[in-house]
This record gives C-alpha cells, sequence and structure tokens, in this order.
C-alpha cells in the first residue's frame, strides 16, 4: 500500500483503504469530508439519511492468476447490497486465460444519499476485465449528493481492465467519483468512462441539467511514488458547456486512460492519431510520469464515442498483449 500523500483535491494525508467495508465506509467519509465544491450539497434527505444501511454499497474483487488451471481466477470477492458482483467467465476468445465479471447495482440507479466503493485487485500476472450489468443512471436530487470512491491495484506483470457502461448525469444530480489507481512499471491498467449530461430527448433542460460532477484521478506506483493526478469539475450552473472551446457542440464525452510499460507509449501514441469531424473529436496526450496515455473522445452520441473508445482499445490490446479485441457482442 502506498504511502499516504497529501494530493490537491483530497483530504490532507489521504490514500482510500477499501479493503474491507468498514474501512471503506471510512474512506468515504474522509473523501467528502474534503470536497469543498459538494458544499452546497450535504443538507439530508427527509426520507433516509445519507449513508444509512441499504445505502452504502460494497465491493471488493480479488483476481489471481492459478497455474494450474493455466487461467486467472476470481479468488475472492466480498460484497455489500447495493452492489454484487457475477461469478467470473471466460468470454474473451483473444484473451482466453482472462477473467471477466459484470458488476450489478441492485436498485438500477443511483439516488441522493447514496455512498459507493469499489476495490480490484490484480495478482502477480493475473489478468482481468470488470463491466457493468448497464449505463449508471445517477437520478435526479432534492437534497445531499451521491458518492462513489473506486481504488484499483495491479500488481507485476498484471493486466486489469476496468471499461463500464456510460454514466448518466440526470437533471438535477449531484455525483462525487474519486478514483485512485496503483501499479508497478511492469503491469497494464486501462481505465475508460463515458459521460452523459443528461437523458437528451426526456425534458427541455436535461442536456448538462446536472448540478454538480466532480471525478478524481489519481496514479501511483507501488513504492508510493505519485505519478500523476487530475480532477474533472462540472457546474453547469456557472459555465455553459456548449460553448466553443469546451464540448463545442458535442453532448458526449469520452476517457480512456492507458497505463501500460514505458516502452509501448511512442507506438501508442502515433498509432492512436488525432481527428475532428462534424461527428466526433478524438486525440490522445502523455500522461505525466511517463504513466500512459489518455484518449479523449467528443462525439454527438455515445454510439460513436463508443466506437472511437473500443478502437483505441483494441489497439492498445494489439500493442501490448499481441491481439485485438475480439468482434463485440451483437446486444452491446
Amino acid at each position: 500500500m502506498p504511502e499516504a500523500r497529501p494530493l490537491s483535491g483530497a483530504p490532507q494525508g489521504f490514500f482510500p483503504d477499501c479493503s474491507s467495508f468498514a474501512a471503506a465506509r471510512e474512506a468515504l467519509a474522509r473523501l467528502e469530508a474534503g470536497a469543498a465544491e459538494f458544499a452546497p450539497y450535504c443538507d439530508e434527505p427527509p426520507q433516509m439519511k445519507s449513508g444509512a444501511t441499504g445505502k452504502v454499497g460494497y465491493l471488493r474483487l480479488d483476481f489471481q492468476r492459478d497455474e494450474k488451471l493455466g487461467r486467472t481466477v476470481l479468488a475472492d470477492l466480498d460484497r455489500r447490497a447495493p452492489l454484487l458482483a457475477q461469478k467470473a467467465l471466460y468470454w474473451d476468445s483473444s484473451q482466453p486465460d482472462m477473467a471477466c465479471v459484470i458488476t450489478i447495482e441492485t436498485t438500477g440507479c443511483v439516488v441522493q444519499g447514496d455512498r459507493l466503493a469499489l476495490e480490484v485487485h490484480a495478482g502477480k500476472g493475473a489478468r482481468a476485465l470488470v463491466t457493468t450489468q448497464s449505463a449508471t443512471k445517477v437520478h435526479s436530487m432534492e437534497h445531499n449528493h451521491a458518492t462513489l470512491l473506486q481504488h484499483f491495484v495491479v500488481e507485476e506483470k498484471g493486466w486489469l481492465e476496468y471499461v463500464p457502461d456510460p454514466l448518466i448525469l440526470h437533471r438535477r444530480a449531484r455525483f462525487l467519483q474519486d478514483t485512485w489507481v496503483t501499479l508497478p512499471a511492469s503491469a497494464g491498467f486501462l481505465y475508460g468512462e463515458i459521460l452523459m449530461p443528461g437523458r437528451r430527448w426526456h425534458h427541455e433542460e436535461e442536456q448538462f441539467g446536472f448540478d454538480m460532477y466532480s471525478a478524481g484521478f489519481h496514479v501511483f506506483r507501488s513504492d508510493g511514488e505519485a505519478l500523476f493526478e487530475e480532477r474533472l469539475v462540472l457546474d453547469p450552473g456557472k459555465t455553459p458547456f456548449c460553448n466553443a472551446g469546451i464540448m463545442a457542440g458535442y453532448e458526449v464525452f469520452g476517457t480512456l486512460y492507458a497505463l501500460v510499460p514505458e516502452e509501448f507509449l511512442p507506438a501508442l501514441r502515433e498509432e492512436a492519431g488525432s481527428g475532428v469531424t462534424e461527428r466526433l473529436a478524438f486525440g490522445a496526450l502523455t500522461l505525466p510520469g511517463r504513466a500512459g496515455l489518455a484518449f479523449r473522445v467528443l462525439g454527438r452520441n455515445v454510439e460513436a464515442v463508443r466506437e472511437t473508445m473500443r478502437a483505441f482499445r483494441s489497439l492498445v490490446r494489439k500493442t501490448v498483449l499481441g491481439r485485438e479485441l475480439p468482434p463485440g457482442f451483437l446486444w452491446s
């Protein structure tokens, strides 16, 4: 576990311990204590207090390489509703030793007062893919906010992919998300997210109608070296996001972080390229600390963004693991 370091956007000395349900609850509380942007959204709902029993979801997945079976297995799992996970499957034909797990939000959505924590660990030489059952829908909120804390740990020569379905922010949603990654230089981690700022055809005030979205991303080496961090804070009440220089008419924002060994970065950066069309804009940038690449996509619709991010993800697979992604499922 890296030593605690004071980083901007997090409480002094904060580093999340999500190794148990009790530790995750404490980490969530400490995270929120340092989230100044959510100070206006801390009033308690009259229906059920924030963080009450049943509103604190917890999921821990531990993947290990099983040499006897010749593949990665889900060696341990701990959960608290409303989060759970299906058993490991092996549907990726290009990586038959990769354990694939689908996580589930049993309530079907995120509502005011929810506090969620996810920890995923990939052991030495393990290969795992984690995704979600469906899009994460953050509902409208009259009181308080919702929080998601994520911690991903990859060990030597491990490979982990976390590629959830889109995050949809409904009108008047308030969502705090913080993601922490720990990995050595020999490991690989792909993290993708697609942000949809509203349900396009639901309401005339739905598009960019959420109240607050704040997402932090922090990356450390296994010895505690801090490589980089960034925080995206979106406050539609203060910033018109559809203006030129921000979204410029695009409606969906996607990011894929490719944290891979340094020797692969030049080839990936060159092959990723960049472009701007009426349908989408995309490009890759090298992250600080030579941690990897961040591939950004702006699009008119989620299909175009998803397709472009999948193409980059396939490029990363081919460059680092030697095989591209297999064809996607017809229903996804």
